[in-house]
């Protein structure tokens, strides 16, 4: 609905430059007055997605380390805030060497081709899973259609950038998944991981439990 009242109002020159499109589109409805009101809700939308993207990526640590995923110090919980400390702490160290070593527009472009074959195969993952496992029980169903149509246009978003000069970004973004393989098969995974590797990795996590006061011993 957006796209759709922005080709309504503004002209198509104005839509291809490279004016914030939504600033233009309150100075045409509501004059100068619009567009300061829109750059307050853009920065509280901005300010809440980025909320909600540290605290979802917390979790995502801290339940990946909990399940054995990850090495098991990510899955320690802060015993007085309930929150995943060392998730946290990761998070912003990782964020800030990104940002000193980069620019923003490349970190959101590398995060996005890392992002990409995840929903892929999430979105693959639903047809397979609804022929091979039909009497699972499900909280909802959804039309297969929404998954595939999905699938189909990450892969177009992922594939196409490779067709171009930008292809050293996303091969960099898959070298960094490659990477986790062996570190997984060496530290997290139960029957090809080496024993000191394992040992040292729960003392980490049993010295960090400590020093965070977060729980050691979850499930």
């Amino acid at each position: 609905m957006a796209v759709i009242s922005y080709h309504t109002v503004l002209p198509m020159e104005m839509m291809n430059s490279d004016q914030p499109i939504a600033s233009e589109l309150a100075k045409v409805y509501i004059g100068q007055a619009g567009v300061v009101l829109f750059a307050i809700a853009v920065a509280f939308s901005t300010l809440g997605g980025a909320l909600l993207s540290i605290i979802g990526s917390s979790r995502y640590l801290q339940a990946a380390g909990a399940q054995g995923v990850l090495p098991s110090c990510f899955g320690l919980i802060n015993r007085r805030f309930r929150t995943p400390l060392l998730a946290l702490i990761y998070l912003a160290i990782s964020t800030g060497i990104f940002i000193l070593v980069g620019n923003v527009t490349s970190i959101i472009s590398y995060m996005a081709y890392a992002y990409y074959p995840f929903v892929i195969l999430c979105c693959l993952a639903i047809p397979v899973m609804r022929h091979t496992k039909p009497d699972v029980e499900r909280p909802f169903k959804v039309f297969l259609g929404f998954p595939l149509l999905m699938g189909v246009c990450m892969a177009l978003m992922f594939g196409i950038p490779f067709l171009g000069p930008g292809w050293i970004l996303p091969c960099s973004s898959i070298a960094g998944i490659v990477l986790g393989v062996p570190i997984y098969y060496l530290f997290v995974h139960k029957r090809h991981h080496l024993s000191c590797l394992s040992n040292i990795s729960s003392k980490i996590t049993a010295f960090l439990g400590r020093i965070l006061n977060s729980e050691v011993n979850f499930q």
